[in-house]
């Protein structure tokens, strides 16, 4: 049965997806603006969202994922409102040229911004949301993910600027989702490091074969704890959560200080390192391409993607912050956790082998990382 999404469960999944963006997915200060976006608009405003067993088995009957692409500092504080619409309104001109008929929108990747921003689009089109993610984390490429991973042609690629400017990027095979990256990271340079895009378009069939389903809802959930839960007790809290939910979950780090932060922005990415000094005076290194993609101490790596590796801000009593590394700094007290990602990202090799190249261009040492089963 669809779930009407109101203020309060908007603001638990900017909150629950900045959680599960793991360092990416861009920073609940952008999720928390579209909400206000949507409510100045519309003080009763609703969005429905519905299970994927209520999406028409149809399969020419589609839905798209939408999200924003760019660099998280370039783009911090931008929420890419016209970008979306623009590219759901591009995908379903194309899904018109193909016979298809576009009804739905789905989130792409969790991340405070990236999450809310499919949720505004299909708000302002009219358009319900399903309960999944196109990852269930964030990512850092489109050859990153489980979709492709799983069979999901990415092209064609709609490409949105914030004046209406549409690019619709079509490779010759429509699983080349490198050659997709490609495209996509060239415009985004184009437009001052930050565009709208939409991708995969699937049907039914598709997300059941694909995507990590439910995934909204776990937002929501992990979203409240954190938002109703003081401080010192988060933690706690959302170990007995995830254990409730038989999901693997544990601190890396329970209390700590950023004592350097190392960043480089460019070609649409923030890649960089990240030291944190424990209670117990450890240096643990965080490293990054926009999402958090491996930890390290001196001796060796302790963890590695597609763990979701997420930072807590701590510096306020009344809630645990989760935080993208556009919102890090030096001096910080934060909190680093593991958390399992969806079961999609361990049932073929080629989820580990697809964050091969980024690992290697990151600085990670093995080319085949060990991987850990959980």
């Amino acid at each position: 049965m669809a779930r009407e999404l109101k203020r309060t469960e908007l603001t638990n999944i900017v909150y629950g997806s900045s959680f599960y963006g793991g360092g990416g997915g861009g920073s609940s200060e952008e999720g928390l603006a579209l909400i206000e976006a949507i409510y100045k608009e519309d003080p009763n405003a609703s969005i429905q969202m519905i299970d994927i067993l209520e999406m028409e088995k149809d399969p020419n009957i589609v839905s798209t994922m939408i999200a924003a692409l760019g660099s998280p500092v370039a783009t911090k504080g931008k929420t890419f409102q016209e970008e979306a619409v623009n590219a759901v309104k591009g995908m379903q001109e194309e899904a018109r040229f193909k016979g298809k008929e576009l009804r739905y929108v789905y989130s792409g990747e969790m991340g405070g911004g990236n999450t809310m921003l499919p949720l505004y689009a299909a708000w302002k089109c009219g358009l319900p949301i399903i309960d999944t993610d196109g990852n269930g984390r964030a990512v850092p490429e489109l050859n990153t993910g489980l979709l492709p991973v799983h069979g999901i042609p990415t092209s064609p690629v709609i490409l949105a600027s914030e004046a209406g400017d549409t690019i619709v990027a079509r490779t010759e095979d429509p699983m080349d989702c490198v050659a997709c990256e490609k495209i996509a990271r060239y415009m985004c340079q184009a437009f001052d490091q930050g565009i709208g895009f939409a991708a995969w378009m699937m049907n039914q069939e598709q997300h059941l074969q694909a995507s990590a389903l439910g995934q909204i809802t776990l937002a929501i959930e992990v979203g409240d704890i954190l938002r109703t839960t003081p401080t010192k007790d988060a933690l706690k809290k959302l170990q007995s959560y995830f254990d409730q939910k038989k999901i693997p979950f544990k601190p890396i780090v329970e209390y700590g200080t950023i004592i350097d932060i190392k960043i480089t922005s460019e070609g649409g990415f923030d890649t960089g390192i990240t030291t944190i000094r424990t209670e117990n005076d450890k240096l643990i290194k965080v490293i990054f391409q926009n999402e958090n993609l491996f930890v390290e101490t001196a001796e060796k790596t302790i963890v590695t993607v597609p763990s979701i590796i997420s930072t807590l801000d701590l510096s306020d009593e009344k809630m645990a912050v989760p935080v993208s590394n556009s919102e890090t700094f030096i001096g910080q007290k934060i909190a680093l956790t593991e958390t399992k990602a969806n079961d999609r990202w361990y049932d073929l090799p080629e989820c580990y082998n697809c964050w091969n190249e980024v690992m290697v261009s990151a600085g990670y040492r093995i080319v085949k990382p060990e991987v850990k089963f959980w």
